[in-house]
């Protein structure tokens, strides 16, 4: 099929098809339809790929400064020494508190308490707030997750306050330096590390750090066999690599202990509420039900809430705090939705190669939401977003990017008139001025113009494989699932099925829904798209089962036609 647009504005490019014979050898000997061995052949994927186990994992002893921060930490609890625990807001933050907590309350000695900075009044990385009360609370050492490897002034602040600060994180650009007055930075992107896994998230490298902790405990792996129940959460939810092995058996045998259980009581009733079943839950659970909630509360409320609950033992406790964190969820999900449509009410003809839309607070411009506004509105427009939000004399912004700009790197190229930005290729943040957003807007869709222009702007969608309505199978949608876990790197199945839409409706004044053949499509939020469906033959998306009432259908989830 040759590359050309959309309705949707994007071009679509279909895998090539592997070597003669490849698919029919993968279907004799994994047993799955041929059409899903044509997929697996054409993603490069052999018999090994589906054979993950915990020789996947990577011994944590060649991680840079593993050694250091294990003697610090021997040392504290030894000396009975307060350590806290200061990690980022997010699902990757939350999930590694959790799992250090886990493994020095389990190893003793030590008081351990944990910190999780509050996104309105202390913002993103190791603030002074943090350094300063720990200092009055009589910490003397600080171990951060998920920040500080970019928080040099801060980490010397702790170390003129006699705090040692041990960095546990990821985030790192190429380039750059970490902390020099930090005990200890275990950041496996860092210059001079050998650890062969880059690509972890800071949940992983916590993880990491509890595996050499717990190395000598009698019931290490049935622990560690537990953590990785929120290692996966984590890794998912931070859209890290699932092509790389390790990130993959994380989250394959994290999402095994999930479904198998038990669970303590705060896990169990967070995973109630999000509706995850056992049995069933997959890394499409974890991203899109799980996370949500779990971020929920660093958008709108205090991210310790999360931390609270999945270390509560009441249950009756435990499900009161769900059910508080499920109603965050709902009230982030009506702040989102009330933005996205002011949002696209402002969106400006003709459209700049950098869209940047800022208000207050006053309408509606959420500080807790403007990341996932910017997703949305990204893909609508098919170009680097940042919505911003306004309070007063400053601002604070949120990028989401498309595959071929850098959000960080365009940030940088603006860096005169920001305060302060941090992120990575998809994702971004920063501090302004507000007097100065008009020149941001300049300056970064310039980096655009610069970098490509429009020809960087038109979305690809990468298709597995076009279909007839007649080849879609529950069979066929349950090898494909083989794949699991999905995510960046090992991306779900995408699929063009060929036919006319038919028996088209709108469900709940939001959604489509229609029929190609006998085979049901759904496309959800599409209510105003509904014109597109008028001479298409070609429908993009991705298969699932519909189980109700007892029987069990394929569907095609829609994301563009032409």
């Amino acid at each position: 099929m040759t590359p050309k647009g959309s309705r949707g504005g994007r071009r679509w490019i279909v895998q090539e098809p592997a070597a003669p014979g490849v698919a029919e050898g993968l279907a004799a000997g994994l047993g799955v339809d041929l059409v899903a061995a044509r997929v697996f052949a054409a993603r490069g994927v052999d018999a090994s790929f589906f054979a993950v186990s915990a020789a996947d994992l990577h011994d944590p002893s060649s991680i840079l400064g593993i050694d250091k921060a294990l003697a610090r930490l021997q040392a504290a609890r030894s000396a009975k020494e307060h350590i806290r625990l200061v990690t980022d807001y997010d699902v990757d933050g939350t999930t590694s508190c959790l799992i250090l907590h886990a493994a020095l309350d389990r190893l003793g000695g030590a008081k351990v308490t944990y910190h999780l900075p509050n996104r309105f009044k202390e913002g993103y990385g190791l603030s002074l707030y943090a350094v300063n009360t720990a200092a009055a609370d009589g910490v003397t050492l600080i171990v951060t997750a998920d920040i500080g490897v970019r928080d040099h002034a801060t980490v010397s602040h702790a170390k003129s306050l006699g705090i040692d600060v041990i960095v546990v994180d990821h985030h790192l650009p190429a380039g750059e330096s970490v902390p020099t007055d930090a005990v200890a930075v275990l950041c496996p992107p860092q210059a001079g590390c050998a650890y062969p896994n880059k690509a972890l998230a800071a949940c992983g490298v916590s993880f990491k750090l509890a595996s050499a902790l717990l190395a000598n405990d009698a019931r290490r792996d049935e622990i560690l066999n537990s953590m990785l129940k929120l290692a996966a959460i984590g890794t998912v939810a931070d859209v890290v690599d699932l092509a790389n092995a390790e990130n993959r058996a994380m989250v394959t045998l994290g999402l095994r202990a999930l479904n198998r259980g038990p669970h303590s009581p705060g896990l169990t009733e967070l995973l109630k509420v999000a509706g995850a079943v056992s049995g069933e839950i997959t890394s499409e659970t974890l991203g899109w039900r799980i996370g949500p909630r779990i971020n929920a509360a660093g958008r709108l409320a205090d991210a310790k809430v999360v931390v609270d609950l999945v270390r509560e033992r009441d249950v009756n406790v435990a499900r009161g705090q769900a059910e508080r964190l499920n109603e965050l969820n709902r009230e982030r999900q009506d702040i989102q939705e009330e933005l996205v449509d002011a949002v696209l009410a402002r969106i400006p003809e003709p459209l700049p190669s950098f869209l940047v839309l800022a208000g207050t607070e006053e309408e509606g411009f959420h500080r807790g939401v403007v990341g996932i506004v910017a997703a949305k509105i990204r893909e609508r427009v098919n170009r680097p977003v940042a919505i911003v939000a306004i309070l007063g004399e400053m601002a604070t912004g949120s990028v989401r990017s498309v595959p071929n700009v850098h959000a960080t790197h365009a940030l940088d190229a603006a860096k005169h008139l920001l305060h302060r930005h941090g992120g990575h290729a998809a994702a971004a943040g920063f501090t302004v001025s507000t007097v100065d957003l008009p020149a941001l807007g300049e300056a970064l869709a310039a980096y655009v113009n610069e970098h490509g222009g429009e020809d960087v702007l038109v979305a690809e969608e990468w298709v597995d494989v076009v279909l007839d309505p007649r080849d879609v199978s529950v069979r066929l949608i349950q090898d494909l699932a083989r794949l699991e876990p999905t995510g960046k790197g090992n991306e779900p199945v995408h699929v063009v099925v060929r036919g006319v839409p038919e028996d088209i409706g709108v469900m709940k004044e939001k959604h489509l829904r229609f029929k190609l053949g006998n085979l049901r499509c759904v496309w959800w939020g599409a209510a105003d798209r509904l014109d597109w469906l008028t001479g298409a033959t070609e429908v993009l998306g991705k298969l699932s089962i519909n189980s109700y009432n007892g029987r069990t259908d394929p569907q095609l989830m829609v994301d563009d036609v032409r």
